[in-house]
């Protein structure tokens, strides 16, 4: 089933929906909605671009901290892939810093960071994950099926 964006606020609706579950504004039902609100389940469907350089850019990016660009790739206008990107910088460059200061520090100060750097590596590991299953796959939620 293919979903449409609302024209008035950009949300993502089903496409049999009257009303959007945002703004809840009236969905104009008397003329088609232009291709550009139309969304299709495939991202190759969807943005007309290639797949293989979404992916690219979902796996490679993320070694030097930026995630999401495989997102903002298929689809500039949506936010998801901003967010992303802001999440991944602002876990990132904390890594970086605290790397450098463990390597300069004593030895119980150093083991300390080492347990506040795994933590940060790990959630910057599962916001890389969530933002290459977003990207391939169009949701997180497809893939848990829900």
């Amino acid at each position: 089933m293919s979903t449409n964006k609302c024209p008035h606020c950009g949300e993502y609706i089903q496409k049999n929906s009257l009303t959007c579950q945002k703004c809840f504004k009236e969905i104009p039902r008397d003329q088609p909605l232009s291709p550009e609100y139309v969304i299709k389940e495939d991202k190759k469907e969807k943005s007309g671009k290639p797949p293989t350089v979404a992916v690219l850019l979902a796996v490679i990016p993320p070694f030097f901290g930026l995630l999401g660009l495989g997102m903002i790739y298929l689809d500039h206008r949506d936010k998801n892939g901003y967010w992303i990107l802001a999440i991944g910088l602002a876990l990132f460059l904390p890594f970086l810093a605290l790397l450098y200061i463990m390597s300069s520090s004593g030895f119980l100060s150093a083991v300390l960071l080492f347990i506040v750097l795994v933590i940060i590596f790990l959630l910057y590991a599962s916001a890389a994950a969530a933002a290459f299953i977003e990207t391939v796959f169009g949701s997180v939620f497809r893939i848990l099926k829900f």
